[in-house]
């Protein structure tokens, strides 16, 4: 089932053209790169907020909220074109043992990250469940990068 899946996704015209255009897969990899950039940045302010490390005179909730929209829409473009990237070379990332590993360790610190998002919401003050939080995102999103790399190696 997931193999056709990966299959189909080689097997649109889009895949192909990528699969042939050293330009164009290096184009979709750079937005990919540069957008999980900006991620990073985003949870490294809002992490670091809440643990109280830098912007100590602003309030964690209010950081989160105003790097919402950057946040959301670089997910958006990381989502888009890693589904692209997989179209470029489907069997390179459905046998690789790291990709599957890849996408839970992005998959935990996302979800961290929006259950942090609205406890700060619903509580007055940063507590510790939340410093707790931050510093389990942090550690998985490190997770991302080098599974991410090392991925592009294997």
């Amino acid at each position: 089932m997931i193999e056709r899946i990966f299959v189909r996704l080689g097997d649109t015209a889009v895949g192909q053209y990528l699969a042939s255009s050293t330009a164009a897969f290096a184009t979709v990899e750079s937005l990919h790169i540069v957008a999980l950039a900006v991620i990073g940045g985003v949870i490294l302010a809002a992490n670091l907020t809440v643990v109280g490390w830098i912007l100590r005179g602003s309030k964690a909730s209010a950081v989160i909220d105003q790097l919402r929209g950057l946040f959301l829409g670089s997910l958006v473009v990381v989502a888009l074109s890693g589904v692209l990237l997989v179209a470029a070379g489907p069997y390179k990332y459905y046998t690789n043992p790291l990709f599957p590993l890849k996408l839970l360790l992005l998959a935990m610190p996302l979800g961290i990250h929006f259950v942090l998002q609205k406890r700060l919401r619903t509580r007055r003050d940063v507590d510790t469940g939340a410093r707790v939080l931050a510093f389990g995102s942090l550690f998985l999103w490190s997770g991302v990068v080098i599974a991410g790399r090392w991925l592009g190696l294997i």
